[in-house]
């Protein structure tokens, strides 16, 4: 730190006030000796925190890269969310803690000014002014406000105030008011404005300037050739003005008078030009031109100077601006930093550590000891000393009985007090006691090797046979002699040695499917357990069952069921644990996180050096104050989740936080991404999420994790909430938020399509019906047509019967007239024999015997007689004609009545042809001959007047 001179003489000024010479020289040389007490007090100071300059405040730098936007950032202003909105070179930017967004404006001008008010954020831009408003879906849209303005395009916006309901954007001549359609004329040469007691000041060339009603009235008392250019007011005590000069220092005013304000921060501000400035409580920054920004404490009047050598990325601050947790934002020339001042860590020479990664710290004999990479470093009031000897990495820094022992990688020694003892070893990973005080037990690269106690000394001495294990994680139990070693591709063991030590007596592995190979472990004393912290969750070794079992209480107690890659008790009882990439500090029923993903994986190591947590980083170390964290500072400040960005389906329609238009998602795009953040800007602080989603598809809370993002596909149609919690250092309870949203069902699960369904279930149920009526008609039908056919059967039986009958009453018929035939040919036959008899009786009644011959001629006579009586009246042949009647439907009466003119044997021929009889068997039936029957046949046709293509015998089936 540099101080300039004081010089031996006066400028006076250009415009010499109406006052004496004399006067105004007092009155300079008064101001000059309230400097060099202000320097003296300031070195006092100084001196005092020398010791504590090692430890730096943390400071975020948010690079241009990182936030994709302009390099230059003017102002900075907090929304009621808690989201910073910063006006930038290529549009308004946007930070949530988590994401960054840009918003452009129409044409790309640079922003200059911002200030967020609700749901609004209003912008001054070159060449025009407007705000940003959430549409439907949430997302910011800008409405321009000064398109109505007359020459609009020279317009430069650089400072928006506030007061009640209206809006005030200061240009370079002018504050518009609202819309821009009411114009107040400021005073020539305005250069800065700003709201203090909800009163409107303004600088120009011309002196300060306040606004009264409509118009801008000049503060009497302030000599603007005195204060210079002026770049801040702010508010100061009770009803007082602090007007920060770029190159005058401070000055405070009341009741119409100026006076310079001395603090200790007064040399570091002669020596700069100050740009900005911006108070909280007691806390003032003083932004510069060139070399960072000065942080003054009114309260204590201390003052701190914050560079590039204290991790500043820029030594340029346009602007600086407290928010609500009292961080303090710079608005660079090229970045964005933030630092937490209300943060209880610090870090080592900031993240750029010269001392390389830490691995171990430890307090001894006064001073602090931090093993890193490079080797082992002595920390003390004087400054930091590298350990000659010790240029590898360190494995372990342990105390026991007075001294320090340190492993490395390539050297191994001991410190009793100010005397360094080497050892002709290396690569060793701890040191403990084990019950005897003439030994002590060393675990290396190559297993357990003892030291044992000559004299004041200890010397290297065996190596235990059957240790070959390199136990990267090394345990003694206390009483029992047991000791644990483990190493990633070994396993986990439990050793006894032998009563003179010198070899293993017993050696257990522990690993099974719950606790594999394959990753470290940590191995420690948890109130009186055996704890064993893994990637697996905690384990704990049950001594009665000789077993090593989940330890779920403990889980419970701390961060929940999780990676554990670091586990300690300290004396006092709290438990410090490494889980999921941070270091957690667990007291009583508070549980806090730090430093997520600054540790070194699987070297994790916390110390107590007074009221300080040393915590070994990537980049170096950091310094906890434990008096200052969460847990034993009271705040208001609480940390919010938001649910920032929805986006829907595979063409990821997106919704932003506000969103006003409900979250309907169709059956088609059925997926979902939520991402979520809360506005910490805290390193200090670890924030973790939890979800649940509540609905068709139900699930318990999730285990606390750093994800931002949650992902779900294929959900059931219905109504879901999905609730956030979020819980950060010393937060008593999770803050929790929630967004609702409603899967609809497929269309062929919808109400018009179970509708749809319902008609067409009436539908099919009218036509099933109609179906079952008409399958009972077609089955009665059937019946029916099954009885009909049945019916047909037995009538077609009865008819094959009866025809069967027929043809046997017609083969009896045919018998019947066959034997009349040959009956009748027999008595022809016998009456021809009688004929040829009679007339060969002689008729002489001479003759002998003539009577005798009388009476046999008598008697042939009559025999002839009855033999033609029998043959014309033949009964039989009437029975014939009856029986064929009635099996034929009285055909031959029929036949009678229709064709009288037919004869007796015309009329037998007939029946014969309805009988189906040939020709040739009918012949006989009518004693003529089958020539005899084709003429009567066709004598039968002309009297029956049948045509020649006409069937005799069909024309007589069907009478």
């Amino acid at each position: 730190m540099t101080y300039k001179r004081i010089r031996p003489y006066v400028n006076l000024p250009k415009s010499f006030p109406n006052v004496s010479i004399i006067s105004y020289l007092c009155q300079q040389m008064r101001k000059a000796v309230l400097s060099i007490v202000a320097t003296a007090v300031l070195l006092m100071g100084t001196l005092t925190l020398q010791a504590e300059n090692y430890w730096q405040r943390p400071v975020v730098n948010y690079s241009r890269q990182q936030y994709r936007s302009g390099n230059q950032n003017w102002q900075v202003s907090q929304s009621w969310q808690g989201w910073m909105y910063f006006a930038n070179n290529k549009g308004l930017l946007e930070f949530d803690g988590s994401n960054w967004q840009t918003y452009t404006l129409p044409g790309n001008p640079k922003v200059r000014a911002v200030r967020a008010e609700g749901d609004t954020i209003y912008v001054g831009a070159l060449g025009q002014f407007g705000r940003f408003v959430r549409n439907q879906k949430g997302r910011l849209v800008y409405e321009r406000l000064s398109d109505h303005l007359e020459k609009a395009g020279q317009l430069n916006v650089w400072h928006i105030h506030r007061i009640g309901h209206d809006t005030y954007y200061q240009s370079d001549d002018a504050l518009y008011v609202n819309d821009g359609k009411n114009k107040i004329t400021c005073p020539a040469g305005v250069s800065y404005s700003a709201v203090v007691y909800n009163q409107l000041y303004t600088v120009s060339s011309q002196g300060l300037f306040i606004l009264s009603g409509r118009k801008f009235q000049q503060v009497q008392g302030v000599n603007i050739n005195e204060t210079s250019n002026i770049v801040s007011i702010l508010p100061y005590g009770q009803g007082k003005l602090l007007l920060v000069s770029s190159d005058r220092g401070l000055f405070v005013y009341a009741n119409h008078h100026i006076e310079p304000l001395h603090t200790a921060a007064d040399a570091l501000i002669r020596d700069e030009r100050l740009s900005s400035g911006a108070c909280s409580d007691d806390m003032i920054a003083l932004g510069t031109m060139q070399n960072g920004v000065i942080l003054l404490n009114l309260k204590t009047n201390t003052a701190e100077h914050l560079t590039i050598a204290s991790g500043l990325q820029n030594k340029s601050v346009i602007s600086t601006a407290f928010d609500r947790d009292q961080d303090l934002w710079l608005c660079l020339d090229n970045g964005i930093d933030c630092i937490p001042l209300r943060s209880p860590l610090r870090f080592l020479n900031s993240r750029q550590s010269p001392v390389g990664s830490g691995y171990c710290s430890i307090a001894y004999n006064g001073k602090l000891y931090l093993g890193t990479n490079q080797g082992l470093y002595e920390m003390t009031d004087n400054g930091i000393r590298f350990i000659e000897g010790t240029g590898s990495q360190v494995l372990c820094l342990d105390t026991i009985g007075g001294r320090l022992y340190c492993g490395g990688r390539r050297f191994f020694l001991s410190i009793d007090k100010d005397r360094i003892t080497r050892y002709e070893n290396r690569g060793v990973w701890g040191v403990r006691a084990i019950g005897r005080n003439d030994v002590l037990l060393t675990a290396s690269y190559w297993g357990l090797r003892l030291m044992r106690r000559q004299g004041n000394d200890w010397l290297m001495a065996e190596e235990v046979k059957g240790t070959d294990i390199s136990a990267k994680s090394f345990y003694v139990e206390d009483g029992t002699g047991g000791i644990w070693a483990a190493n990633k591709e070994k396993g986990l063991f439990r050793i006894t040695l032998s009563d003179d030590l010198k070899q293993i007596k017993t050696e257990k592995c522990y690993n099974s499917d719950q606790l594999p190979k394959g990753s470290n472990v940590c191995i420690a004393r948890i109130d009186g357990e055996t704890v064993i912290a893994t990637r697996q969750g905690l384990f704990r070794y049950n001594m009665t069952h000789d077993r090593v079992e989940p330890y779920p209480a403990l889980e419970n107690r701390l961060g929940g069921h999780a990676a554990y890659t670091y586990i300690h008790q300290h004396g006092n009882g709290d438990i410090w644990y490494a889980a999921d990439g941070a270091i957690h500090l667990a007291r009583g029923e508070h549980n806090e996180g730090y430093l997520n993903d600054w540790l070194m994986e699987d070297f994790e190591n916390v110390s107590i050096a007074g009221g300080q947590a040393i915590i070994g980083t990537e980049e170096g170390f950091a310094s906890l104050n434990l008096n200052q964290s969460p847990t034993s500072v009271k705040s208001d400040s609480v940390t919010h989740p938001y649910i920032r960005k929805v986006y829907i389906g595979q063409n990821a329609d997106t919704l932003f936080y506000g969103c006003q238009q409900p979250a309907v998602i169709r059956w088609g795009d059925n997926a979902i991404r939520l991402e979520y953040s809360a506005s910490n800007y805290d390193i200090a602080k670890s924030v973790q999420y939890s979800y649940r989603l509540e609905g068709p598809a139900e699930e318990d809370w999730s285990p606390y994790s750093h994800r931002r993002i949650k992902e779900y596909t294929n959900l059931p149609e219905g109504t879901y909430t999905f609730r956030l919690r979020v819980i950060t250092a010393g937060s008593e309870q999770p803050e929790e938020t929630e967004f609702h949203f409603t899967i609809l069902p497929p269309w062929y699960r919808s109400w018009w399509a179970y509708l749809l369904y319902g008609l067409l279930l009436l539908a099919l149920s009218g036509l099933a019906y109609r179906r079952l009526q008409e399958s009972r008609l077609r089955l009665i039908a059937q019946k029916d047509e099954q009885i009909q056919e049945r019916e047909e059967e037995i009538e077609t039986l009865r008819e094959e019967k009866l025809e069967i009958e027929l043809r046997s009453k017609q083969d009896e018929l045919v018998r019947s007239r066959m034997n009349i035939v040959r009956k009748n040919e027999m008595l022809q036959e016998i009456r021809k024999t009688a004929v040829s008899l009679n007339n060969a009786i002689p008729t002489d009644s001479e003759a002998k015997n003539a009577e005798a011959l009388t009476t046999i001629r008598r008697r042939v006579t009559r025999l002839i007689g009855q033999i033609d009586t029998n043959i014309e009246h033949d009964d039989d042949l009437e029975a014939f004609k009856d029986s064929f009647d009635i099996i034929h439907n009285h055909f031959l009466q029929t036949l009678s009545e229709r064709y009288p003119s037919l004869t007796h044997k015309e009329k037998m021929l007939c029946a014969y042809i309805r009988m189906n009889l040939l020709s040739k068997e009918i012949a006989p039936l009518l004693n003529i001959s089958t020539r005899g029957v084709e003429i009567s046949r066709y004598r039968i046709r002309q009297k029956l007047n049948l045509d020649t293509k006409e069937s005799l015998t069909d024309f007589l089936q069907h009478i």
